[in-house]
């Protein structure tokens, strides 16, 4: 027996085809009702299976056209459909002359029995029901009813879905509003914890560098070197603690407070900052190359803060350098317009950039270069607060690259 196909689904196809050549079956193929029209005149098949919903030409119009050819309409026509399963679609199917109207998915056995019982009424001998003649606007009428519901219950169905996933986005974006503002007022508790404790812990620190001085003054001839020496190091761990609060001070300052973006002219800005260190130490060759036109809309004192810090840690690392350059550009970051602090100074070890935009960490002694080691910190937390992005490059020895987006 040879069986004709016709579904726009390969796998469907191809599950159907492994089951009737396993049942000794000779199958072929066609993915649209048009194609299967063609298939169907050219091999004569004893069976045609077909799906109802397909591109081009469906199940429908597919067994329509059939019925017109005279050398064809005999042929057993069973549609296998998942999409249309009502029983005005399968009034219609029969109504066409159908033999069958099957709902998928059925295992390979239910469709082969089901399929067997149609085969073995045809052989018996028994009255097939005559099809009905259909004139094309009677055809077209019935279809585009039957097309029409199931296009109604397709909208139903879609509006259900529509509004369900619409109370779940809403659930959704109350509970992020939610987390969102969980997380900013654990973010505020945290900084004014910062703040509170930097600032509540200057007193002591502070009364504990001046008694130390006291006991220098008063005392000095009263200590041997060794006291001398302890008081010495009290009073250096003191200020450098007092130090220390007054970064974090500093940093938590740039965590909080509104942000007012406006257009901020950046090459003014760095060339204001570059005049004033070049007022500083005088003596020092140093070039700065600042590209004209360069703006963005961001807080105009913040990024000033941004820029003194990256210019002014190009300026100290560059010191070493008889003729240092330093740089500030305009480039590209991931499809987005990035600005770019370079130098020719020491540099660093990639292998520690990580570190640069965490508090206090340091790449250098502080005898070499002095500083906090809180400047690459209250960079981040600018950039970040903008939307933006800051990366460090650099090769020892060769200078070192800072560029951030806004």
């Amino acid at each position: 027996m040879k069986v004709l196909v016709v579904d726009d689904s390969r796998n469907d196809r191809k599950i159907i085809r492994y089951n009737f050549e396993w049942h000794g079956c000779q199958v072929v193929e066609a993915s649209n009702g048009r194609q299967g029209l063609e298939v169907a005149a050219a091999e004569r098949p004893d069976l045609i299976i077909s799906d109802c919903l397909m591109p081009g030409m469906d199940g429908f119009q597919f067994l329509h056209e059939l019925k017109k050819l005279t050398e064809l309409r005999s042929i057993p026509f069973v549609f296998y459909s998942a999409v249309y399963t009502g029983s005005k679609e399968a009034e219609l199917a029969l109504a066409l002359g159908a033999r069958a109207f099957l709902e998928k998915p059925k295992s390979p056995d239910q469709l082969w029995e089901e399929v067997g019982r149609l085969l073995a009424t045809e052989s018996a001998g028994e009255e097939v029901p005559a099809a009905k003649a259909w004139r094309e606007e009677e055809f077209l009428r019935n279809y585009s009813q039957v097309v029409a519901g199931k296009l109604e219950e397709k909208v139903r169905e879609l509006s259900e879905v529509n509004e369900s996933l619409l109370r779940l986005n809403g659930e959704l974006e109350r509970r992020v509003v939610e987390r969102t503002a969980q997380l900013e007022a654990a973010n505020r508790e945290l900084e004014m914890f910062s703040y509170s404790v930097s600032h509540d812990l200057r007193a002591p620190l502070r009364h504990l560098d001046g008694f130390s001085q006291a006991l220098i003054d008063e005392y000095a001839s009263k200590l041997n070197t060794t006291g001398r020496e302890y008081l010495d190091r009290i009073r250096r761990s003191s200020r450098r603690m007092l130090d220390m609060l007054d970064a974090i001070l500093e940093l938590s300052r740039f965590a909080r407070g509104k942000i007012v973006k406006e257009s901020v002219d950046l090459s003014a800005t760095a060339k204001e900052i570059a005049s004033a260190l070049s007022g500083t130490q005088q003596e020092r060759e140093v070039s700065f190359r600042i590209a004209e036109g360069l703006s963005v809309r961001a807080d105009a004192g913040q990024l000033k803060v941004v820029l003194e810090q990256l210019i002014s840690n190009a300026w100290k690392f560059t010191e070493p350098r008889k003729e240092a350059l330093i740089e500030f550009y305009a480039t590209e970051w991931e499809g987005r317009v990035a600005f770019a602090v370079r130098d020719n100074g020491v540099g660093f070890d990639m292998a520690y950039a990580d570190k640069l935009f965490a508090p206090f960490q340091r790449l250098h002694s502080q005898e070499e270069f002095p500083g906090r080691g809180i400047g690459l910190a209250i960079v981040r937390r600018i950039i970040n607060r903008h939307g933006g992005k800051v990366r460090a490059e650099a090769e020892l020895g060769k200078g070192a690259t800072f560029t951030f987006t806004v």
